[in-house]
């Protein structure tokens, strides 16, 4: 199952996925706080994925972001007059996304930025929700899937390193990823039914700025960069694990808003 929820708002500072995930915590604490302690409490994979697809009616300006108390960057803002933010979550777990939903419907305003948080020259943002969609998902019932990224995937070995779609490892570790995130108790329980195999056909590596919290106390650094692939591939496996991607996300992070896929077909 999909929404999409259509946001108006003036700016979007190219550093914003951390604060998706607050929206999602405070919407999932007006329908469902119980669930919403389950999820985030404690590492958990996250069944869903989400992306914000920037609008062609933008302009692109630098800017001071204060990230929080300790860090102020000068970065890319994208100046939204005219036009509204669609943001698109995927989900596995329907408690998560009928939660979210009628969370997402009783929140009409999301403090994107606080008194000291996320402040854009100098400036608070705000999120009007204006309205929450459900979409339509396509069943998968065949074992090799034309997908195209809506968000980078990242695929990370086990020192925490990058693997590009390039590199003759990549789906070795994208295996060794998958096989790990399906078999948690919140995604299937169990690893994949059979190896995947991914056929690239028109991908590009694409380099991804984000922050944390955890991140900045652990390193002292404002953001990290997050190398992706992003474009056209196939992937092959059995139709089960491909629809809980299709749903979940593929790859490392998808919780935090990468390695969102469309099926294309």
């Amino acid at each position: 199952m999909r929404i999409k929820i259509i946001i108006k708002t003036d700016k979007l500072p190219i550093i914003y996925r951390h604060r998706v995930l607050s929206l999602f915590k405070e919407a999932l604490k007006r329908a469902d706080q119980d669930y919403k302690e389950y999820l985030y409490n404690g590492k958990i994979t996250k069944p869903y994925s989400f992306n914000i697809p920037l609008p062609r009616e933008k302009i692109a300006v630098k800017g001071k972001i204060q990230i929080d108390n300790n860090f102020i960057i000068e970065d890319t803002i994208y100046e939204l007059k005219k036009s509204f933010l669609s943001l698109y979550l995927s989900a596995l777990d329907y408690r998560f996304l009928i939660s979210l939903f009628n969370g997402i419907k009783r929140t009409k305003v999301f403090d994107f930025s606080s008194d000291e948080n996320m402040l854009v020259n100098g400036e608070k943002i705000l999120w009007e929700i204006k309205k929450v969609i459900p979409l339509n998902e396509k069943p998968i019932n065949s074992d090799s899937v034309l997908f195209r990224t809506n968000s980078p995937i990242i695929v990370e070995d086990a020192e925490d390193k990058p693997v590009l779609f390039s590199d003759k490892r990549f789906e070795k570790e994208l295996n060794e990823v998958t096989d790990r995130i399906l078999r948690s108790e919140t995604i299937k329980g169990k690893g994949l039914e059979r190896p995947l195999k991914f056929e690239p056909i028109k991908m590009n590596k694409q380099v991804v700025k984000h922050t944390l919290k955890a991140f900045r106390e652990k390193t002292g650094k404002p953001i990290m960069y997050l190398t992706g692939n992003s474009g056209i591939f196939k992937l092959s496996g059995h139709p089960k694990d491909l629809q809980i991607l299709y749903r979940i996300g593929i790859g490392n992070r998808t919780g935090q808003g990468f390695g969102m896929v469309e099926v294309l077909g």
